[in-house]
């Protein structure tokens, strides 16, 4: 056994007794045990712990104030095509997602009754038609009477307007498209009988996008036509929209107190679906060129806006630290039982690692965080417009910054990381400290 372990050794046992004999006496004394081996002092951050956060400048630039409802996009411009007369359907000539033009065929149905009575009225149009030629022959040779040469007449004019309407009932077993737009639904299939009580096709024009929305009476006076919109979807907010308010209802609704307005979307932008639930955002206002914090980085303390700002931490107090105090005279931290072993250790591990092991971070920024009680004006989902309480350049936290406290520390993450320490040299340093002065 070498000689600093044989001292160590000795040490050691005489602790030991120490402790035996005084644990029935006063465990006051001078304070010492319960400053080594207080559950406060363990659970304080040790100089092993820093926060990792992530942090951004307080910069210049332009935040925008909003009204945000919320409504459901249509179209302008939307047709349910419904069957005039029950038929089988024999053809479909248009799927769902098939952009079709107005009058465009989408199916064909098939009545036998219509068809027949297309029949009937063209045999009898042409029957009135010989009937009319063969009593102007009579009328010209004097065989007939005027009377009869009208009675002719009539009876052509009565075919055609049978004829014209059999044949526009036969024309409802062909189902068109009254608008240019996109089939959003089709409710038939080939062989089935479609009936005139549900629509069997639905086209929309997605170029004529808008959405309907009702703000209150009270934000009536910050709203004007062309107003830009935002729009996103409620469930994604990847997926969205820009437009513009086009038309508000000169009424308001006496029942829900609130006006109607009407906003069109701009057709280049859209990514969304009629008959989507969207997030409206009206813009109403815009400051330019002011201070400005990302929204991350406000945080609500007591219904207070506030932000943590990074600033340098000062150096460790000594009086609060022995082990800083010893640092700072040029010892290892740990008072007359490391001067025992000084020598020795300096000799083993060299003064370099004993440095290292006093403190991992040593070379490393040391910062904390410090709470600025905020002033602010307007908040966009991006920003946030800083009155007071800031200055242009401050650093303040964007992530991380829902447990921080005053004087927390903290690191950055281009902040290098400390040397890692051996599995033995912290069981053999550190721990075995740790345990003699609690157990001290």
């Amino acid at each position: 056994m070498t000689a600093p372990r044989f001292r160590a050794t000795l040490l050691l046992v005489a602790l030991i007794g120490a402790a035996t004999g005084c644990s029935g006496g006063d465990q006051g004394g001078d304070g010492s045990r319960g400053k080594w081996g207080s559950g406060e002092r363990d659970a304080a951050p040790g100089p092993g712990q820093r926060v990792l956060v992530e942090v951004a400048s307080v910069e210049r630039g332009d935040v925008a104030d909003h009204l945000i409802t919320t409504g459901t996009l249509e179209s302008e411009a939307q047709a349910d095509i419904t069957p005039e007369a029950s038929g089988t359907v024999t053809r479909i000539l248009a799927e769902e997602g098939d952009s079709v033009r107005a009058g465009q065929v989408l199916a064909i149905i098939e009545n036998v009754s219509l068809n027949a009575g297309a029949d009937r009225a063209t045999i009898e149009l042409e029957k009135a038609r010989r009937a009319l030629a063969e009593a102007e022959s009579l009328h010209g040779q004097g065989a007939i009477s005027d009377r009869e040469l009208r009675d002719a007449q009539s009876g052509v004019r009565v075919a055609e307007a049978g004829y014209s309407e059999a044949r526009a009932a036969s024309g409802f077993t062909r189902l068109t498209s009254p608008i240019a737009g996109t089939v959003s639904l089709r409710n038939v299939r080939v062989g089935e009988v479609a009936q005139p009580a549900a629509p069997a096709f639905q086209v929309v024009d997605l170029d004529r996008m808008r959405v309907m929305v009702q703000l209150p009476e009270k934000d009536l006076p910050r709203v004007s036509e062309g107003l830009p919109v935002t729009l996103t979807g409620a469930y994604d907010e990847a997926a969205g929209a820009r437009g513009s308010v086009e038309r508000i209802s000169p009424v308001v609704e006496a029942t829900s107190g609130t006006v109607r307005v009407t906003i069109q979307v701009d057709p280049d932008t859209v990514r969304l679906r009629p008959g989507q639930f969207v997030k409206v955002r009206i813009e109403t206002s815009r400051h330019d060129d002011v201070l400005t914090i990302p929204r991350r980085g406000l945080v609500w303390d007591d219904g207070e806006p506030i932000a943590w700002t990074v600033v340098d931490a000062p150096p460790p107090d000594p009086e609060e630290d022995p082990g800083a105090a010893d640092q700072a005279e040029g010892g290892d931290g740990s008072g007359w039982f490391a001067d025992w072993f000084s020598d020795d250790a300096a000799d083993e591990d060299g003064d370099a690692e004993a440095d290292e092991e006093r403190d991992p971070w040593g070379g490393i920024p040391r910062r904390t965080v410090v709470k600025s009680r905020l002033e602010i004006g307007f908040v966009d989902p991006e920003r946030v417009e800083i009155v007071g309480g800031l200055a242009e350049g401050d650093s303040v936290v964007t992530l991380g910054n829902g447990t921080l406290r005053e004087e927390t520390l903290v690191r950055l993450p281009g902040d290098p990381d400390p040397p890692e320490r051996e599995k033995g040299e912290e069981d053999d340093g550190g721990g075995e400290k740790g345990r003699s002065r609690g157990e001290g």
